[in-house]
């Protein structure tokens, strides 16, 4: 089973600060048909968080899903003399997170909840509705969306007609089967149990603080997914998949990277497909180090697609704003398995790549995808040597 996730970061961020000290423009509300919420039921879902969170931990290793490099950062202590890295938090979390101080109590549980067991993501990836599909809570990124994955299977020489492109969005929170179906099939958590925490979180969800689910910090999120030959128990075949949530694009498109963000990040996770295609993700590297290779890796295969004449023929401008993309979302969890590399590392390796692009003879060839990854792998030293300045 083998997934790539790169956009963890304003998880993991919100994870951390919602805390629980105690116990799109014209959306509407769904009408609420359960019962009202009481306080003992918020109760009941604050007393199994505990267990459930340790099953969580289990089942998203077991999906392979990546532990969240900013939760891992904060965890533990940076070496200053080796890497620059700043502690300020990047401003697309800052941009996502606002408001979070006056949520109340049963809002903080529901979002943790949401968070924790990554459910609209979590569904897309093994429970897709049928198309057509839309990107973004409002649909504003959905022809960008679909335009560059037909380049993308057209630029790359892998097999890559089985690849489907899915949403993932955060209003599916008020679907309460969809929620219990997640709960039961892939957590193992008795039926009434799940919909009851699956009616408690949509009374909390829908709601204008949390646009009736389509906030962003729900979907900040994409995947890459390959699970040739191993159906799992409950779903079966899972086809290749890119999931692509609402809230990465419309959290960057608050801090305006929104005319790059979807072409950078759909590069990225294709780039991952490449990997599977083509067998490299192994390494002789491991932990931390091997995950930062084949995260910087997906950095390099996507920004020589964005930036080739043949590709998304970005210019230098354009370079510059969808290398913020992934400068926000570096990370310096050192020890972190999820390492995906520091934000200067990310930089770094766009740039790098870039300039192969650039430099392509004759001009417009586009290199196959091993001997690019060849280039790479001569080049990972430099792309990861220490920067500190002091």
């Amino acid at each position: 089973m083998r997934k790539r996730t790169i956009w963890t970061t304003a998880l993991a961020a919100a994870t951390l600060a919602i805390g629980l000290a105690a116990p799109p423009a014209n959306a509407v509300p769904v009408a609420t048909t359960t019962a009202t919420v009481t306080s003992s039921q918020a109760d009941q879902l604050l007393a199994q968080l505990p267990a459930w969170r340790e099953q969580a931990a289990v089942v998203r290793a077991r999906l392979g899903l990546d532990d969240s490099p900013l939760r891992e950062a904060t965890l533990n202590a940076i070496d200053p003399t080796q890497y620059e890295c700043s502690p300020a938090q990047p401003p697309v979390v800052t941009a996502i997170t606002a408001g979070i101080a006056n949520w109340t109590a049963d809002q903080r549980l529901a979002a943790l909840y949401v968070l924790l067991f990554d459910l609209p993501m979590t569904e897309a990836v093994y429970f897709p509705t049928p198309g057509p599909y839309t990107f973004g809570a409002r649909g504003d990124f959905t022809t960008k969306a679909t335009h560059t994955f037909r380049d993308l299977r057209n630029f790359w020489d892998i097999k890559s007609d089985d690849i489907q492109l899915v949403p993932a969005h955060g209003r599916m929170l008020l679907d309460t089967a969809r929620v219990t179906k997640v709960f039961t099939t892939f957590y193992g958590f008795p039926q009434t149990t799940s919909l009851n925490t699956a009616e408690f979180i949509k009374a909390q969800v829908n709601t204008a603080t949390f646009n009736y689910g389509d906030t962003a910090l729900f979907t900040f999120n994409a995947y890459a997914n390959s699970m040739e030959g191993q159906p799992l128990p409950g779903v079966g075949d899972v086809p290749d998949r890119i999931v692509l949530g609402d809230g990465v694009l419309d959290g960057f498109a608050q801090v305006g990277l929104g005319d790059v963000t979807t072409q950078a990040i759909l590069a990225h996770e294709f780039g991952h497909h490449v990997q599977f295609e083509d067998g490299l993700f192994a390494s002789p590297l491991t932990g931390p180090e091997a995950t930062r290779r084949t995260e910087l890796m997906a950095d390099a295969f996507g920004s020589y697609f964005l930036t080739h004449a043949r590709g998304a023929a970005m210019n230098w401008k354009r370079v510059q704003e969808f290398g913020q993309t992934f400068y926000q979302v570096g990370d310096c969890g050192f020890t972190a398995v999820g390492h995906h590399g520091t934000p200067n590392q990310r930089l770094r390796t766009i740039l790098w790549a870039h300039n192969i692009a650039d430099s392509a003879r004759p001009q417009g060839h586009i290199l196959p995808s091993r001997t690019f990854d060849t280039l790479f792998e001569q080049a990972l030293p430099q792309l990861v040597a220490p920067d500190a300045t002091n």
